[in-house]
């Protein structure tokens, strides 16, 4: 999961997402690198628009019932 929040900070900061700038990211935070889970991830964002996927798991969201009781 860490990976996938390195990868919307690249986004975020106009990078491409490669893995090269995923690790960077992580090893900037002082995070443990796996290269496999960077491999896999890069692999499936492959021609995907992150800011369609963004839209589409919002959109998944909304029927999500949200929201707390109020205390006592």
């Amino acid at each position: 999961m860490i990976e996938v929040a390195a990868l919307l900070l690249c986004k975020i900061g106009g990078k491409a997402g490669s893995a090269d700038d995923i690790k960077a990211v992580l090893e900037a935070a002082g995070a443990e690198v796996d290269e496999d889970k960077i491999t896999a991830l890069t692999g499936d964002m492959d021609g995907k628009d992150i800011n369609e996927l963004l839209a589409a798991g919002m959109e998944k969201l909304k029927d999500v019932p949200m929201g707390g009781g109020g205390g006592g």
